[in-house]
């Protein structure tokens, strides 16, 4: 009796683990903006960034999870909806996150503006990147609530202070996955090259693991918007983020 029962326990453990997802890794994939953030906007086809982002965002998720079926991928969000910073990072740490990409677009007032970057939290150069980091932390003013950031101001110079007493423990590996996105894009993709660079996010601060936040490109550039809304553009962008993830992972 006790024998059958002990064989019946195995067979059931046996079973639970056959039909059980059995993950290694886990990404999740934020595509910025959303709802009523629409982020930036086309110079000449009126592109609106939330769309660009979450297209790409939306095809990545579909190829890695193709290829690896023991990853566990995440989309923050895989509709038009709009979503807080504290809850992209949120939804990073209660999936207990190995890798967090946030997908974006950039614009600038320079319209000839061009190419790809990739950023990791810092403060390097902080003066240099500050304008990036205020226009995406900027979204905290739509939020309506807005207490959970303990009076960070995305306005002003002196909130950011606060990023260079912070030790980020993951940055050794953010910043080997941002090379790989950066190379892909220069070397595959041959973007016009704007670097790795360190800037001051709130999402990649509040996220507990290796984080970066990708650039694709300036919707403000006529030329380059045209090429980031077409299915080649958006293709390249998604194959090279994807291969960059497969070099990482499989290390």
């Amino acid at each position: 009796m006790q024998q059958n029962k002990w064989t019946m326990i195995c067979r059931r453990l046996l079973l639970a683990m056959l039909v059980m997802p059995l993950f290694s890794f886990t990404v999740v994939i934020d595509a910025g903006h959303g709802g009523h953030d629409t982020g930036a906007v086309g110079l000449k086809m009126k592109v609106q960034e939330k769309n660009l982002n979450l297209s790409v965002a939306k095809q990545l998720a579909s190829k890695i999870r193709a290829n690896y079926p023991d990853v566990k991928v995440v989309l923050t969000r895989d509709t038009d909806v709009f979503l807080p910073l504290q809850e992209r990072a949120d939804i990073a740490n209660k999936n207990h996150a190995d890798l967090f990409i946030s997908i974006h677009t950039n614009a600038a007032e320079n319209r000839n503006a061009q190419g790809a970057e990739t950023f990791i939290l810092g403060t390097d150069r902080m003066e240099d990147n500050l304008d990036v980091a205020m226009r995406e932390n900027a979204v905290m003013k739509l939020e309506e609530d807005q207490t959970v950031y303990q009076g960070f101001d995305p306005n002003s110079v002196e909130s950011y202070i606060l990023f260079e007493l912070m030790q980020n423990e993951y940055m050794d590996n953010s910043l080997v996955f941002a090379e790989l996105v950066q190379n892909q894009f220069v070397g595959t993709l041959q973007r016009a090259n704007r670097g790795v660079r360190q800037a001051a996010f709130w999402v990649l601060l509040k996220s507990a693991c290796p984080s970066v936040l990708v650039e694709m490109g300036f919707l403000s550039n006529a030329e380059e918007e045209k090429w980031l809304a077409s299915a080649e553009g958006k293709n390249g962008i998604v194959n090279g983020i994807y291969d960059a993830f497969e070099k990482y992972y499989t290390k």
